[in-house]
């Protein structure tokens, strides 16, 4: 019972860190995220005075000079237009942020987990997507739980039901697509390459239905997820096929094999009962699976909203004094599209875009010398990045954060914990 308890406590530490949510009984400049960054700065100097000292990790500091020259650039471009629309030019503040609320994830792990390791965090994320998406039904079939979140949580809410949008507990549209696509990402890389996984068939299966339930689920409340699913079930058929050295197919690469298709056959033959027998269930499927929908029945892999992304919000600067320095407008309201590559080239120009470019693939592959394998998750992690941004303007960094505060392949537990203490983060 006590684990259990614990258990659920970390699940929503975790969550109110990658999904932050403001609450309507407190001051709207302070989230979650920023509660749980304060307990991690704690948790942070605690650790430097028992350790007699402070220290950073080279991805950290290294990531904080591109964010800050990022931060610099983006200062720049809206002084040197006069529109100031800081948005971007204080992303140093929000890459601390993220650190600081990522270390007090990882302190918060710790004092349960004798070591914070990939395999640790990845399980509580995909808690946390599971916890989002249960939770996110509950609110849209219950006026009860729904009017309690209301009440205490700042969500928007009067968009979300003015456009009859499913929402989780911070968890809505494309940010928390954005966040379950980033976490069926890291559930592909546990099921592809952890031997723990591999050897257990319960893990295998826990992993698999978490995957199916924020794919679907997660599908209903942003369709941005539905690239990490794609993503992520291409990494693990992958890793299915991969031959051993010398081209032999061992026994346990048949059992994997032929224990993923049984649990995925399950999965969907659930998905195909509940379809026929629940239309809330169907209509949940035709949203979250639009495209795919009108492929089967007219032929054309399209969505309404994409009609309206591709038709009318390809805005690009006019001139070149713009394409370069950018005006320094951002957003729908100022530029008339959410497209990322069109909003930041007319914020900071193609130079601020490369910057902040250079800043998320500095992040991602910086991890393939910390952990084994992660160098194809580092690939797709970018992949997703960068396909996100043709349709909204956010970024992934919150991942990054957490993955430079846990313990990685390559070294122990007090090096991880003195250099990689404070780490970086992003919104």
């Amino acid at each position: 019972m006590r684990k259990i308890l614990v258990g659920l406590i970390l699940t929503v530490v975790v969550s109110f860190y990658v999904f932050p949510i403001s609450f309507t009984f407190l001051p709207n400049a302070i989230n979650s995220k920023i509660l749980v960054g304060v307990f991690g700065i704690l948790a942070f100097l605690l650790d430097g005075t028992r350790k007699n000292g402070i220290y950073f990790s080279q991805y950290t500091i290294f990531g904080a000079v591109l964010a800050g020259a990022f931060s610099v650039w983006c200062l720049f471009s809206i002084t040197n237009t006069s529109n100031y629309n800081t948005i971007y030019a204080d992303y140093i503040v929000s890459y601390a942020t993220w650190l600081a609320g990522a270390y007090g994830v990882y302190a918060a792990l710790h004092m349960a987990y004798e070591k914070v390791d990939l395999e640790i965090v990845t399980r509580y994320l995909a808690l946390v997507g599971v916890y989002q998406c249960i939770t996110a039904v509950l609110i849209d079939n219950y006026s009860s739980v729904q009017s309690f979140v209301d009440r205490y949580m700042d969500l928007d809410q009067d968009f979300l039901h003015r456009g009859n949008r499913m929402y989780g507990i911070g968890a809505a549209l494309d940010p928390g697509g954005i966040r379950f696509a980033t976490i069926l990402v890291m559930i592909a890389h546990q099921f592809a390459t952890n031997q723990n996984v591999r050897n257990n068939s319960l893990y295998q299966t826990s992993d698999l239905v978490a995957f199916a339930i924020i794919t679907i689920i997660g599908s209903v409340i942003s369709r941005t997820t539905s690239i990490g699913a794609a993503l992520g079930i291409g990494y693990i058929i992958i890793a299915l096929f991969r031959m051993r050295k010398g081209g032999f197919v061992t026994t346990k690469m048949v059992q994997r094999f032929f224990w993923f298709f049984l649990v995925m056959i399950g999965i969907i033959l659930a998905a195909v009962y509940f379809y026929r027998s629940s239309e809330t269930f169907k209509e949940y499927l035709r949203f979250g699976f639009e495209a795919f929908f009108n492929w089967v029945e007219t032929g054309e892999f399209r969505t309404d909203s994409t009609d309206v992304l591709m038709s009318r919000m390809w805005i690009w600067p006019t001139d070149l004094h713009t394409w370069i320095f950018g005006k320094g407008t951002f957003g729908i309201y100022e530029n008339n599209t959410d497209i990322g590559y069109c909003n930041f080239t007319l914020y900071c120009g193609l130079i601020g875009m490369l910057i902040f470019s250079v800043f998320f693939l500095y992040c991602h592959f910086s991890m393939a010398k910390k952990f084994r394998e992660f160098t194809f998750t580092a690939w797709l992690l970018t992949a997703l990045t960068f396909i996100v941004w043709v349709k909204v303007t956010t970024d992934i960094f919150f991942i990054d954060a957490l993955l430079f505060c846990c313990v990685g392949d390559f070294e122990d537990e007090s090096e991880s914990v003195a250099e990689d203490t404070i780490t970086q983060p992003t919104i």
